[in-house]
């Protein structure tokens, strides 16, 4: 009987509605969260992010791949091209070997890793780059120039921080600024943050 009384009691008051309204309400009022993206703020992947190839150079400024193509052979959707030549010495041997061609198609790709993995000169490495947004097919092949550049974040860099960024509209990159960082997650007060 008891039940029965409070379930008409709750339908007739439309508790629940009130409750729902409740939570919206609450987070109408509350701090958002949201990212300025990409005119002010980014947010910067963590070290273990797997996002878009980059080939490494060592200190003198020469590539560091061999062209093995052992990447290639490690990659499971054979995404990766990779055609080798001799470089400008004329010595013969794996070391003196560059590739003539190396691009990686990014609609294909699978993120793995596997390339990283193979690469016996640690050449080939998955960026924290996530912002690979094209309007046409081509630009989702990139090519040797291309994947030589410098990434705009260290390889180091600690990560999971949001940082002040500037949207260059005419190049259409987001350009962080990585010493002016904020928490992701602040504390709240009267609480320990956790780390």
């Amino acid at each position: 009987m008891v039940d029965i009384i409070k379930t008409v009691i709750t339908r007739v008051l439309f508790l629940d509605f009130i409750k729902g309204l409740l939570v919206t309400l609450k987070y109408t009022l509350s701090r958002s969260i949201t990212l300025k993206y990409p005119d002010h703020e980014t947010w910067i992947p963590y070290e273990r992010f797997r996002g878009e190839h980059k080939l490494h150079r060592n200190e003198d400024g020469r590539e560091l791949c061999v062209a093995c193509e052992l990447c290639v052979a490690a990659c499971p959707t054979d995404c990766i091209t990779v055609v080798p030549m001799e470089d400008e010495t004329g010595r013969r041997g794996i070391n003196d070997r560059v590739a003539k061609v190396w691009e990686v198609n990014l609609v294909r790709c699978l993120y793995c890793g596997y390339c990283e993995d193979a690469c016996p000169t640690t050449a080939v490495r998955l960026s924290r780059g996530f912002e690979l947004a094209c309007t046409d097919l081509d630009g989702t092949i990139r090519e040797r120039e291309a994947l030589l550049t410098e990434s705009p974040i260290p390889e180091h860099y600690e990560g999971g921080v949001v940082v002040k960024a500037k949207y260059i509209r005419k190049l259409i990159q987001i350009k962080p600024e990585l010493w002016k960082q904020k928490d992701w997650w602040p504390a709240k007060p009267g609480r320990s943050k956790k780390r």
